[in-house]
């Protein structure tokens, strides 16, 4: 049986996720993808009401923490300039060429993995990422997430971690939804090719968008590498995932690739 490929994303660059789950994927020798804001904003500004979720700035010891994350294989990935409208859409290329060459300059590597910042996607956003020179994008996550097969490197689907039986919260008359302990089933994640997984908050409702506890987090890690190592799963980051479907195909894929 060929092992379900699994990239697992996390989106904002919170620092919840340097803090905590950093260490967790370390323990189980899993490479991961952080889509990180190329800004020097200290807490996610994105126009919708939320605490204030701390995230890398971007300051001297950030850097260097991350350039250290790539030399233990993680991935950076850009997730544009501002996170938040009206850029995306008044300024598609400016959010694209500028996020990848400001985390270029600043970690000395190739950036080749963009986000679609609230999983908005449209042709203009999209032609801005081809022409910035990324090689992958993800998009956004449907509540069906199934055994379909990627046919467009810059519209790459993902299952958003905690979308599921979640646990919903009032702040500011605004709902917010916390993924409840244990409501994820990791084997389930054994499809067929490529399976991209997308996190955000880690802890709780003070550290970001969807949050799971450290305790869940630890949990799916471990059943993760259950997984495995019994050969039913090879995880990867998500543009090693975008590098396999270029050069294998998986199954009977076609991929757009422009």
């Amino acid at each position: 049986m060929t092992p379900t490929l699994i990239s697992l994303t996390f989106d904002d660059g919170l620092r919840c996720q340097f803090e905590r789950a950093v260490p967790i994927l370390d323990q189980y020798d899993f490479s991961a993808t952080f889509f990180l804001t190329a800004n020097t904003d200290p807490i996610h500004i994105d126009g919708f009401p939320h605490p204030d979720w701390a995230k890398t700035d971007w300051n001297h010891e950030d850097v260097r923490f991350l350039k250290d994350m790539i030399r233990r294989r993680h991935e950076i990935g850009a997730h544009s300039v501002h996170h938040r409208h009206p850029f995306l859409d008044n300024d598609p290329k400016g959010e694209a060429e500028g996020s990848k060459r400001w985390i270029e300059e600043r970690l000395e590597v190739e950036v080749s993995s963009y986000c679609y910042p609230f999983c908005r996607f449209t042709e203009p956003i999209k032609q801005a990422v081809v022409t910035a020179g990324y090689k992958q994008a993800r998009a956004g996550a449907s509540r069906i997430y199934g055994p379909e097969r990627t046919t467009d490197l810059y519209r790459v689907n993902c299952r958003l971690v905690a979308l599921d039986n979640p646990i919903s919260v009032q702040i500011d008359a605004r709902s917010h939804q916390i993924g409840r302990d244990g409501s994820e089933c990791v084997d389930g994640w054994v499809q067929p090719d490529w399976y991209v997984l997308m996190f955000h908050g880690i802890g709780t409702l003070d550290d970001g968008w969807w949050p799971i506890s450290v305790a869940e987090f630890e949990r799916q890690m471990s059943e993760l590498a259950r997984l495995r190592d019994s050969g039913e799963v090879e995880v990867l980051t998500f543009a090693d995932g975008g590098t396999r479907l270029r050069t294998e195909g998986l199954g009977k894929t076609t991929l757009l690739i422009r």
